[in-house]
């Protein structure tokens, strides 16, 4: 699952209603939105949340509200009322603060409930068990750090990840987007302080490999990055923005990475010839990212990518350079998997 985060802070425009569309066309299919923190009135802040649920349930959007204990009083509700939470209309609800599990389990049976990961004991999974919970409808979702530094520690992410995974529970965790960030310290809504001020697509690939089942994009994605997202669920491609381009030819051919992985570059062959360009004069260095054609005539059907700092090398001509902030995907284009050059635009 592909999820991202839409905040009720602010009454809802016509830009929040753009933004949910182009990330359901990109792929994503659940929306975060937070009732905590809100300064506003009940009345304000359930209407937006109705403005969002009506939007999403157009568009086919699940939606998953967080919230603690508090806020639903505040807001006129108690978790002990499952038919008054259902007029919420959310597809569930994030609980996060500690709470009984014989809630959770009336909850888990008339809609999803996410509950705090880093709270979760054996004893609470045992409980749901006495209470019959409907583990179907169980996540366990790992909060998102605000404050450069206080983000979660990878390897212990990994151990408890793992742990939740044996409890038969799904874990859905934060990456900070690329676009507008939140205040007040406007250093990315991420789980994982690793991940911080990681190009996005690299972050949920890397939660992906970690065994996280649900990605949950905790900033505001940039356009560029959004289609970057839909050419990689809807065509398992990778796209790679080019900078220093010196001809159409990256942009121009359909790129696949061979059958196996090259220690120290990505080797993609297209289907044609490409054209046979001299060596520069100068050989130069081929620092991470940096694009290549042979120009000896060998695997004249190749472009290479190098995956970390290389020498000069005589016989090849550089013909463009991976955008920095995305030489992190490198790692993880896969054997035959498709790359999609596009040209940075300044």
């Amino acid at each position: 699952m592909l999820g991202f985060s839409v905040y009720l802070d602010k009454d809802l425009t016509a830009d929040d209603h753009n933004y949910l569309l182009g990330m359901r066309n990109a792929g994503f299919n659940e929306v975060f939105t937070s009732l905590t923190g809100l300064n506003d009135k009940a009345e304000t802040i359930l209407k937006r949340l109705n403005q969002l649920t009506s939007w999403c349930k157009d568009l086919e959007l699940k939606v998953m509200a967080d919230v603690s204990q508090d806020d639903l009083h505040y807001l006129g509700y108690d978790l002990a009322d499952v038919e008054k939470l259902k007029t919420l209309n959310v597809t569930g609800l994030r609980i996060n603060d500690q709470v009984l599990m014989r809630f959770v389990s009336k909850l888990s049976k008339s809609m999803w409930v996410s509950l705090n990961a880093i709270y979760l004991q054996p004893e609470d999974i045992t409980h749901l068990k006495e209470e019959a919970a409907n583990f179907d409808h169980i996540r366990a979702l790992f909060d998102f750090y605000s404050q450069s530094e206080t983000g979660m520690d990878e390897n212990w992410f990994k151990k408890k990840n793992q742990w939740l995974r044996k409890c038969n529970l799904e874990t859905a965790a934060f990456i900070s987007g690329d676009g507008v960030k939140r205040g007040p310290f406007f250093a990315g809504e991420t789980t994982l302080e690793s991940q911080r001020g990681v190009y996005p697509l690299t972050a949920a690939l890397n939660l992906k490999g970690l065994a996280c089942s649900n990605v949950i994009v905790g900033d505001r994605l940039t356009s560029e990055t959004i289609k970057s997202f839909a050419r990689y669920t809807k065509e398992h491609a990778i796209t790679l923005h080019v900078i220093d381009e010196e001809s159409s030819l990256l942009e121009e051919n359909q790129w696949h990475n061979y059958l196996y992985l090259a220690q120290d570059i990505v080797r993609l062959h297209c289907e044609g010839k490409l054209p046979q360009l001299e060596a520069q004069e100068l050989p130069l260095d081929r620092p991470a990212g940096t694009i290549s054609i042979n120009s000896n005539g060998l695997n004249s059907d190749e472009v290479h990518i190098a995956k970390r700092n290389l020498p000069a090398d005589k016989e090849v001509r550089i013909v463009g350079k991976v955008c920095a902030n995305e030489c992190s995907l490198l790692s993880h284009i896969e054997p035959g998997q498709k790359v999609v050059f596009k040209k940075l635009e300044k």
